[in-house]
């Protein structure tokens, strides 16, 4: 843990400290921020201000999504499933995006020698090397506050990873940089033969009908044209998986498939294909993402009802709806680079 002197005046103003400790996260210096926070803390014993302004810090430019995932009981099920299979006794675990230590944590109860975990934000780094060592694991899983890709193989990944777990997937799949970082993983960080969770995945669409609001384009606002505005605005918008407004119209179809075996995941692709409509109104794409942890072991957000995951369905819609018959079949397009996904029709 890093270690931080507070000068006392500043240590009684709980708005210059949140100033301090959020500016400290901006800058890169989390593990400070943690500090002062704990610090704060003992100083105010009893006084719940504090423990709300640090609160206040270390939730500063922390996605929301977080807590979320961690009550994602299918997909922590997927993933330790996927992991108890490939583990082997004396193994070297690299996981990528460690978040609160939950994966590397499950590395080390299915029995890896060591597991080193990256974990890019340093504030969550020191969080999680707290909780590894409050759940006696402190010895098998080092937690390294830093982005993988900059890692080589020096220290413990000398010898290079047997297994690479990495869960840095957004609902569009590339959001977070995935491509990027398990490209790297597979060809700088492995060892000869290693595995990966996940091997693959796959970005899935089907035609659908949204029956919730979609705003309609900017047109006359006040009695003035505002029609250009709508390029600053994202036409695509999230879906719970259980929503009822949502109708799937066609059966679902990937876009795109990615091998993350090799390290050679491409980085830009564009592709068009025709779905066959099921009949009746379509408004436009549904897409969610598909992880294919195993050969045998997948985890897959597909919208349904008594459905839910923290990766939401996201609906892209037309700009005008469709009525279609049985087997019409309906024309998407999509692209997408290392970090970016589009979807039309």
């Amino acid at each position: 843990m890093a270690e931080v002197k507070l000068d006392p005046a500043l240590s009684e103003s709980a708005a210059r400290l949140v100033r301090l400790g959020c500016a400290l996260v901006a800058s890169g210096q989390g593990d400070k921020a943690v500090a002062i926070v704990e610090q704060m803390i003992e100083d105010h014993p009893g006084d719940r201000l504090w423990r709300e302004a640090g609160q206040e810090i270390l939730s500063f430019k922390v996605p929301g999504f977080h807590r979320y995932m961690l009550a994602d009981e299918v997909r922590n099920h997927a993933f330790e499933s996927a992991i108890r299979t490939l583990v082997r006794p004396g193994d070297l675990v690299l996981d990528i995006g460690a978040g609160s230590g939950l994966l590397a944590m499950m590395a080390a109860r299915a029995g890896a020698a060591k597991v080193v975990a990256c974990e890019a934000d340093r504030a969550l780094a020191a969080t999680a090397r707290e909780i590894v060592g409050r759940n006696n694991y402190g010895d098998a899983v080092e937690i390294v506050a830093e982005r993988s890709t900059k890692l080589d193989r020096s220290g413990a990944l000398a010898a290079g990873a047997d297994l690479i777990v990495a869960e840095v997937f957004s609902h569009t799949l590339l959001d977070e940089g995935a491509i990027e970082t398990l490209n790297h993983a597979m060809k700088e960080l492995a060892a000869p033969g290693a595995r990966i969770v996940p091997c693959s995945a796959s970005i899935q669409v089907a035609l659908a009908e949204y029956r919730g609001e979609i705003l309609p384009p900017l047109g006359d606002v006040a009695g003035f044209d505002l029609s250009l505005f709508d390029r600053h605005v994202p036409r695509r918008m999230s879906v719970p998986l259980k929503s009822r407004n949502l109708r799937l119209r066609s059966r679902a179809q990937p876009i795109f498939d990615f091998d993350f075996t090799r390290g050679e995941a491409p980085v830009e692709r564009r592709r068009k294909l025709k779905l066959a409509s099921r009949g009746g109104r379509v408004t436009g794409i549904a897409q969610w993402i598909r992880l294919q942890l195993t050969d045998e072991i997948a985890f897959e957000n597909n919208p349904g009802p008594g459905r839910w995951s923290h990766w939401p369905c996201v609906f892209y819609p037309f700009d005008a709806p469709v009525e279609t018959a049985e087997g019409d079949r309906v024309p998407v397009e999509a692209w997408h680079d290392e970090l970016r996904l589009r979807i039309w029709g």
